[in-house]
């Protein structure tokens, strides 16, 4: 039996047995620094089985998976020329992640490969395939779908804010790397260019992956993607490669960095939205995730230090991007009119260059496809706060607005 059946045996592929996604979507079962920072935390009030004993035997076989894996995807060349989703958590970032893997066929991590980071590159894709509703609302997570590469990130044992899912009594110190900058462990001079580096080894893999036969990886609907083939190619597959996280808004700097080739979207949506949505979203992460139970008031004042550091990384983007780098758009632009917007989103991206050639230039019948298949649910409204950094960082989000959105790039194609 070898590393990765143990791992398998433990931890089964999304899809395999009942109400597999969920159980295997538990993200406390990871690399060893994680196991590590969760055992700091002292005794858990949430009564799991054998929990110290697990912690320490998934952690065991996971790096012995992981050293396994790494072997191949140092073989493989860094990720080029990456496409990163930015925004706030709750901004429209998954929806948008799924609009433009669904239009494009690129390469971009998928749910099952996200929750499985130590052995995705030497199972491959589970034949079956599952699907859960979200915690926090309406959104459906699907075994195949595209999926935020965080989660991968926090069990390969990178630092992730999302630690505090499991621990929320301890949000507050995984706050303190956005609320002290000299301290910031995400900006480009405190971090190395070489920081992250099992996350950035994960997305070589992403990146020379191959699609479904005949087809780019997301071309036909339920058919899992294929993982790095066991023979390692030396060069990316030529397609492009799609990564979202909101977490990444706080590493804009150390990403322009690490990739110098990198392109940017970037969504906003109304600040009050987005604070009371995100109460919601944290409240469900952490009572589905969490060990411990958080003091009250923690998430609130976590968010509103988000939401600060967010406008930090935003104000420094507004001084140091070129234009022909980011792209700003608004939720609400996107649900009011989708196919326009993606159109636009899409030219910036140079799509109708990078697209696998299979999957052809993405025109309006790949759009309508795309909306047809991903809803876009509207949000609930909520009152913007009285509070002067909510006010700031909606005066920001004008200011990128107008420097990054279309009306920046109707300026550039009237300069040309």
């Amino acid at each position: 039996m070898t590393c990765a059946d143990h791992a398998v045996k433990l931890a089964p592929p999304i899809g395999d047995g009942d109400n597999s996604l969920q159980q295997s979507s538990q993200i406390w079962y990871g690399a060893r620094a994680l196991a590590d920072w969760i055992r700091a935390g002292g005794r858990p009030q949430r009564v799991v089985s054998a929990l110290a004993l697990r912690l320490r035997w998934h952690a065991h076989w996971f790096e012995q998976n992981w050293q396994a894996q790494a072997r191949r995807l140092e073989a493989l060349a860094p990720a080029h020329a990456p496409v990163f989703i930015l925004g706030l958590w709750r901004s429209g970032t998954t929806v948008l992640h799924e609009l433009l893997a669904e239009c494009t066929g690129w390469n971009t991590p998928r749910t099952w490969q996200c929750f499985h980071p130590s052995t995705c590159f030497l199972s491959g894709a589970p034949r079956a395939a599952a699907e859960v509703e979200r915690p926090m609302d309406a959104g459906r997570i699907h075994t195949h779908g595209p999926q935020e590469d965080e989660f991968a990130l926090l069990l390969l044992g990178e630092p992730s804010l999302y630690r505090g899912f499991i621990d929320p009594r301890r949000l507050g110190e995984c706050a303190a790397m956005l609320r002290e900058p000299d301290k910031d462990a995400w900006r480009v001079d405190a971090l190395r260019v070489d920081a992250l580096p099992r996350w950035r080894l994960f997305v070589r893999g992403i990146a020379a992956q191959g699609g479904p036969a005949g087809g780019p990886q997301g071309g036909t609907p339920g058919e899992p993607p294929r993982a790095v083939p066991r023979g390692v190619h030396s060069t990316p597959a030529q397609t492009g490669l799609l990564l979202k996280s909101p977490n990444h808004c706080f590493r804009l700097p150390l990403l322009r960095a690490q990739f110098p080739d990198a392109k940017f979207i970037w969504i906003g949506r109304h600040s009050g939205e987005v604070l009371s949505s995100n109460l919601r979203m944290w409240s469900a992460m952490t009572q589905l995730h969490g060990l411990w139970e958080g003091p009250t008031g923690a998430i609130e004042a976590f968010l509103l230090d988000a939401l600060r550091a967010c406008g930090r990384t935003l104000a420094r983007a507004l001084d140091e991007m070129p234009p022909e780098r980011l792209y700003w758009l608004d939720f609400e632009q996107l649900r009011a009119d989708p196919q326009r917007t993606l159109q636009r989103t899409l030219e910036f991206l140079g799509a109708h260059r990078l697209a696998s050639p299979s999957a052809g230039p993405p025109g309006d019948a790949p759009l309508r496809q795309a909306l047809s298949r991903v809803p876009i649910y509207p949000g609930s409204r909520a009152a913007l706060p009285d509070d002067e950094d909510v006010r700031r960082f909606e005066a920001l989000m004008a200011s990128a607005r107008h420097r990054f959105g279309d009306a920046a790039a109707a300026r550039r194609t009237l300069a040309g």
